[in-house]
């Protein structure tokens, strides 16, 4: 499904910092995620590595602000001098949660956060 949703990205490789980035589409069991042409790519993840993806979820009145937390392994890195760097994801776990709630890095008001070990 092609969708475009804003999300952060975690990983050992790149510390404690999280990447932004916007999904270009999900399915079942894969991600793919593109970044922005300015974001610095250089120490991203790799094939392999395993990678925390917290979705924000569009907001719904009935039950506030929700995040998809997704564990996965990357299959696929493409980068490109033109446009911007894609990660392809495979997904393992996932689950819903209140956006704030187990945030890899920090939270809306930025509190540090507790983060999902795979």
């Amino acid at each position: 499904m092609e969708i475009s949703l804003p999300c952060r990205l975690t990983s050992l490789r790149f510390g404690s910092q999280p990447l932004a980035g916007l999904t270009e589409n999900i399915s079942r069991g894969e991600i793919l995620v593109q970044f922005p042409a300015d974001q610095s790519f250089e120490d991203g993840p790799c094939v392999g590595d395993p990678v925390i993806v917290e979705i924000d979820l569009p907001a719904n009145h009935s039950f506030g602000r929700k995040c998809m937390q997704c564990q996965t392994t990357v299959v696929r890195v493409s980068r490109s001098e033109e446009g911007p760097a894609r990660l392809a994801m495979r997904i393992h776990k996932m689950r819903f949660q209140s956006c704030g709630e187990g945030h890899a890095g920090e939270d809306a008001c930025g509190a540090p956060t507790r983060q999902l070990l795979m």
